[in-house]
């Protein structure tokens, strides 16, 4: 509840894939730069697509996800602050100077899994044209949740540091050599006041951007996060709870198990981490019509899971195919099975 005029953060509710979050636009600062920011997206037209992950039937996302999301190509961003043009003084400010003495925040704002933030130095009495010349980096976990943020400051003020700020949504970087400009505290572009950056992204294993396919990021069994419980001091209650924690373990483990053989699944087929089972169906038969061998594959209906089997000698790829397809049954049965042993109601 707000009992003032003041803004909540906007992310939180966007990672939970609430379609509308009410903003106070007579109150300035982070969360009304979060939220204009993020809207620069798909032409300024008012209107962004939730992201892949939470559009699909089954998703194990989580909105406080701390770590990689299986089926998501992890990004590492790459920022280099080169230097700054005409930065005027604070509006707010009575500075020490005549000239301020300016540096940088670059910020990312997400899951919190992404959630970080980097400065820079800070360059002496020198407005006109400060050289910073540093590079940050950044990992980018689910980069269509995620918004990247410059925010330039007085280090030489009293009562007011802010000069300037620019947000935008992380999909929407161009990589290369770049003008950004800045806004004041009302969202006014300031005439002629840029910052002047390198942008470059590349995936985790050392390629270019990529997104629309394969290089998933999954979790081992070490670093999977298990529900935990807390004692009441309630001798009964802990007891009850306590018992209830290595099923629960176990349901963790085999939940994970099935979204990673799908992702399998879906990089062999190559297609993106947002295809569904049926597209991935569609695209082995294509293989299999417009093959120029005469190939076989067999679909067993008469089991609870419909089964796929390769008759005679098949290419390695549609080979591994057929065993990711097997896995992901496999697994989803296993988990199905648990889910039937756990009695409704937690008893």
């Amino acid at each position: 509840m707000r009992i003032d005029a003041s803004n909540m953060n906007p992310q939180d509710f966007w990672k939970c894939g609430c379609q509308i979050v009410a903003m106070n636009y007579q109150t300035p600062g982070l969360m009304m730069d979060l939220n204009l920011g993020w809207f620069r997206q798909n032409g300024n037209c008012g209107y962004v697509l939730r992201p892949a992950i939470m559009r699909e039937e089954v998703s194990y996302f989580s909105a406080n996800a701390r770590d990689s999301l299986p089926g998501v190509s992890a990004q590492l961003l790459h920022i280099k602050i080169i230097s700054g043009q005409n930065l005027p003084k604070p509006r707010g400010s009575a500075a020490k100077g005549d000239v301020v003495e300016p540096y940088i925040y670059v910020e990312i704002h997400g899951i919190p899994a992404d959630c970080a933030e980097q400065r820079t130095k800070t360059v002496s009495q020198n407005g006109d044209n400060p050289i910073f010349d540093e590079s940050f980096e950044f990992q980018i976990n689910l980069p269509e949740l995620a918004v990247l943020r410059f925010v330039v400051l007085d280090d030489d003020y009293i009562g007011d540091e802010f000069i300037g700020q620019y947000t935008i949504p992380f999909e929407c970087l161009q990589p290369g050599y770049r003008h950004v400009p800045l806004q004041s505290l009302t969202g006014e572009f300031l005439p002629n006041t840029t910052l002047f950056v390198h942008v470059a992204i590349t995936n985790r294993r050392g390629g270019g951007k990529a997104h629309k396919r394969g290089l998933s990021v999954r979790k081992g069994r070490k670093a999977r996060e298990y529900t935990t419980t807390k004692t009441t001091g309630i001798k009964a209650v802990d007891e009850l709870f306590r018992a209830s924690t290595q099923p629960l373990r176990e349901a963790t483990d085999l939940r994970e198990n099935v979204q990673n053989a799908m992702v399998s699944f879906k990089e062999l087929c190559g297609l993106t981490p947002a295809a569904n089972m049926k597209q991935c169906i569609l695209t082995v038969s294509t293989w299999l019509m417009n093959s120029e061998r005469s190939l076989r594959v067999t679909v067993d209906l008469s089991e609870t899971y419909p089964t796929m089997e390769a008759q005679g000698p098949v290419p390695e790829l549609l080979r591994k195919v057929l065993n990711a397809y097997d896995m992901r049954l496999r697994r989803a049965a296993a988990l199905v099975q648990l889910l039937l042993i756990i009695p409704a109601g937690g008893g």
